[in-house]
């Protein structure tokens, strides 16, 4: 694939749902459930892991760019991610959840610059079920199936250790409750089951290598005269 045809699949699965995301953010602003559990409360606030939280966007931009090259992968993470962030909104929604931000930040260090500036473009809404643990175990599952991802198991190793950060990241930021974590990464699960099983993938899959079958391959004019002259005859 081209690196425009690419970006377009990169753009249809992520720009739809982060425009949504912002305007949900702004729209609802009611704390309706309380998901604080005694072990979010216990998880010591770490700002550190802000730099493992913001790898999402670049390190899914680089893997798109690098490791998927057939389109039968491109449409599955499209859509898998268009129907997750399609959930995830609906959730916002209608079912409305806030971290409370009570602690103190100490923005004299770098992390902690990151973090409050991380806190001022993103509110404390819009935390069931969280996006950014679904999207991170979404490529996860994504890159195991890849090309590359099946040739090379460290690969698949590094990239479902980096979902795990991500996840434990959204923790110690105090960004997510541990329920918005765990049905994050059962949504992603979920989803990339469904659309990897489904009947449109395969006959997609199969209709690729159906075609491959039919691509003429290069013959010489020579060939094409002596074959015209024999079916002449």
């Amino acid at each position: 694939m081209s690196a425009g045809a690419k970006a377009k699949f990169i753009v249809l699965a992520f720009v739809p749902y982060l425009i949504a995301y912002v305007l949900i953010q702004q729209i609802i602003t009611v704390n309706e459930y309380d998901l604080m559990t005694t072990i979010d409360r216990d998880i010591p606030f770490v700002p550190e892991f802000i730099w493992i939280y913001h790898t999402i966007i670049p390190l899914t931009v680089f893997t798109c760019f690098l490791f998927f090259q057939k389109r039968k992968l491109f449409l599955l993470m499209t859509y898998s991610n268009l129907v997750a962030g399609t959930i995830l909104c609906f959730f916002y929604v209608f079912f409305p959840s806030f971290y409370p931000r009570t602690d103190w930040v100490d923005t004299s260090t770098i992390s902690g610059m990151m973090v409050e500036f991380t806190r001022i473009i993103d509110g404390a809404n819009n935390t069931f079920p969280s996006g950014h643990v679904t999207f991170a175990w979404m490529l996860a599952l994504l890159v195991s199936i890849s090309t590359v991802g099946k040739k090379y198991m460290s690969l698949r190793i590094i990239y479902f250790v980096w979902a795990s950060l991500i996840s434990i990241s959204t923790l110690t930021l105090k960004q997510h409750y541990l329920f918005d974590v765990v049905s994050g990464i059962m949504l992603a699960g979920i989803i990339f089951y469904i659309f990897k099983r489904s009947r449109l993938f395969r006959e997609t899959g199969s209709l690729i290598n159906t075609d491959a079958k039919f691509v003429p391959t290069r013959i010489t004019t020579g060939e094409v005269s002596v074959d015209s002259r024999r079916n002449t005859a």
